[in-house]
């Protein structure tokens, strides 16, 4: 009997990555497999991964992240601090406007790895399909590229383009011609593509590393940064959930944080999903590992509702 096509669409900003690094894994560990795939924001690097047939070394990866307090989201002036060490009468101040991101690219380039130059070629021997969600700030348009056939030297700079979100990293020059400006990613640049089914997939399985639907932060702060996050959060949630119901009775499932998976990954049953559940940018070993519990508990609750 022929197995049915399947898809996979990833989701994540910053530290969100991790819960879908760990669902995805689990996933894989159940046998699941896929033909073709998409993803938006640093989800896009876990879909990747998986497509390239290595959905574990994405959690890996976020493991490491774990044991070392999360070194990827660390902000541009907690790097620049540790390349000047104590420096006497050295004071660094941040210029909000002439800021292109909060949080440190090299970080970000380091956990993307080589590796991603050379994921064009190895997707087509694969033979398998792979778009990511970029927007062209200067023209102000979305669309999902795929990344088959696009030049070595184009393909990491896109990758990186896709992670790189507001209220995160700044948006990121691209080898190519064929971009007017700098690109930017996150989930929201899904938004404008509109939903990215294709590439011959039957079914589908959405990871997102934010609740869908939306749930209440009543913790949320007033800082800029959390604000911009959470309106991103919150539209894709909405974003995805219209996508969903256009399918109608199509195959998909849909694995995202919910209350049980929080509870079941934090081993407290007054675990609160809307309180915790942290936004990108926050950095914090503890909560890396909470993420990709999370995410392998949300998997395990979905495979276990679809058996």
């Amino acid at each position: 009997m022929k197995s049915i096509e399947r898809g996979l669409l990833v989701l994540a900003d910053g530290g969100q990555a991790a819960f879908a690094a760990g669902a995805v894994a689990e996933l894989a560990r159940s046998g699941a497999a896929w033909s073709c795939g998409a993803g938006a924001g640093l989800g896009a690097h876990v879909a990747l991964l998986a497509l390239l047939g290595e959905a574990e070394e994405g959690e890996r990866r976020w493991l490491r992240q774990a044991e070392l307090g999360c070194p990827l989201l660390r902000s541009r002036v907690a790097a620049a601090r540790e390349r000047l060490g104590d420096a006497p009468g050295t004071t660094l101040t941040l210029d909000a406007w002439a800021f292109a991101g909060w949080l440190d690219d090299d970080s970000l380039a380091e956990h993307l790895a080589p590796e991603m130059a050379g994921a064009p070629e190895r997707l087509a021997r694969a033979g398998a399909a792979f778009s990511l969600a970029v927007e062209d700030v200067t023209l102000g348009e979305s669309a999902w590229v795929e990344l088959r056939g696009v030049p070595a030297a184009e393909a990491g700079d896109l990758v990186r383009a896709a992670a790189a979100f507001p209220g995160g990293w700044g948006p990121q020059r691209v080898a190519g011609e064929r971009w007017a400006g700098p690109l930017w990613g996150g989930v929201g640049a899904a938004l404008g593509g509109g939903a990215p089914w294709g590439g011959g997939a039957v079914a589908w399985d959405v990871v997102c590393g934010f609740p869908v639907p939306a749930v209440a932060r009543p913790a949320l702060g007033g800082a800029l940064v959390e604000l911009i996050q959470r309106r991103a959060e919150g539209a894709a949630a909405a974003g995805v959930s219209n996508w969903l119901e256009a399918r109608g009775g199509r195959s998909a499932r849909l694995i995202a944080p919910t209350e049980a998976a929080w509870r079941a990954a934090a081993g407290r049953a007054g675990a609160e999903l809307g309180v915790e559940y942290p936004l990108p940018w926050e950095r914090n070993g503890e909560l890396t590992a909470g993420l990709l519990a999370c995410g392998v508990a949300a998997a395990k609750i979905v495979s276990i509702e679809d058996s």
